[in-house]
């Protein structure tokens, strides 16, 4: 072996520079895996801003759907006032008998209605869009078009609404002497009965803000129907991490048959000014866990359950809502400014 001047081994250069490039190689390695860990991390943390992002969307449908509780009331009890006023059956008497607030004429005519979509979890997802992966833009774009349509159209009936109650309020004011000492008084003056019963403004009044409010059950029953097609994609995507899928969260008009079992039947109509359906019977039908309904003319469906926990179901889109009544064993129909229709059950299926 070669020897230096100190009598002791001597290292060739090259094994200097092995060893030096094997140090660097080893450091590079340490900070790529240093990297890697890192980067994991963030898309860890970045996956589950985003998760937490999809729950929040999720947790807006379902306060979506339960805000829809009030919306559906306000039209069912409007509904059932103007069907009441409109069969001119009613005396003076039974105009004071009415009780007001909630369920009183003025209900009908000058308390107008709001449903706000909620769209927190939405705008955070929006501004966050920059950490979104590629596998969610499908859902982005459904997203932005649900939110930015139905934002904007029940922002316009909100608006309507509340421009036919004003007006008609503007009216009152302008062309009713008895609307200051009525009000004063908490009574219904004569004057005001004789305007109630007479006057064709009242009833046209009545007409518009029902037809205001039943045309945002008409455009819900199509956003419910949209939302739930998007909470289900987002449990899917959520996977393991999903909650389970809440009961009113389906896209059948039941979860099982047996929960059909107080609606299938066929059912005689009972009650109403007209019969709309022009049927004397009306068959209620279940066909793969949804409602359908036939008619001697006609066959509709599928139904969408509207309420929370309520029997209430409509087409998506469609013209009547449908109110089982178990414990009576009957329908009410709703159809708006057509008044409302009951049935009666006469034979289960």
């Amino acid at each position: 072996m070669e020897k230096n001047k100190t009598g002791k081994p001597a290292f060739a250069a090259g094994r200097y520079f092995k060893y030096a490039i094997g140090e660097i190689i080893l450091v590079v390695i340490g900070i790529l895996i240093a990297l890697w860990i890192n980067t994991l991390n963030q898309e860890k943390a970045q996956q589950k801003k985003i998760d937490s992002i999809l729950v929040k969307i999720q947790n807006d449908i379902l306060q979506d759907i339960d805000n829809a509780d009030w919306l559906l009331e306000n039209f069912m009890r409007k509904d059932s006032i103007y069907t009441r006023v409109m069969r001119d059956t009613l005396s003076p008497e039974d105009i004071k008998a009415i009780p007001g607030g909630s369920y009183g004429l003025d209900f009908v005519t000058t308390w107008w209605m709001e449903y706000h979509i909620q769209t927190n979890g939405y705008n955070l997802l929006k501004e966050n869009i920059d950490i979104v992966p590629k596998k969610y833009d499908e859902l982005i774009k459904t997203l932005d078009e649900i939110y930015t349509f139905n934002r904007n159209t029940f922002e316009t009936y909100n608006s309507n609404s509340e421009d036919i109650a004003r007006q008609y309020k503007y009216y009152l004011n302008d062309n009713q002497p008895w609307l200051a000492v009525d009000g004063f008084n908490a009574k219904r003056s004569d004057a005001k009965i004789e305007f109630i019963l007479n006057n064709p403004k009242f009833k046209n009044q009545m007409y518009a803000m029902l037809g205001s409010v039943d045309a945002m059950v008409w455009e819900f029953s199509h956003y419910k129907n949209e939302i739930t097609e998007i909470y289900i994609k987002i449990t899917e995507l959520l996977g393991e991490n999903a909650r389970p899928l809440p009961k009113v969260i389906r896209l059948t008009s039941v979860a099982n048959t047996k929960d059909a079992e107080d609606f299938v039947g066929i059912y005689q109509f009972s009650d109403g000014h007209r019969n709309i359906l022009n049927s004397e019977t009306i068959e209620v039908y279940l066909k793969d866990k949804d409602l359908y309904m036939k008619t001697t003319n006609y066959e509709t469906g599928p139904f969408l359950q509207l309420h929370v926990e309520k029997p209430i179901f409509s087409k998506v889109y469609g013209y009547s809502r449908v109110r089982f009544i178990p414990e009576r064993n009957s329908i009410k129909m709703y159809f708006g400014t057509f008044g409302i229709t009951e049935w009666t059950k006469i034979t289960s299926k």
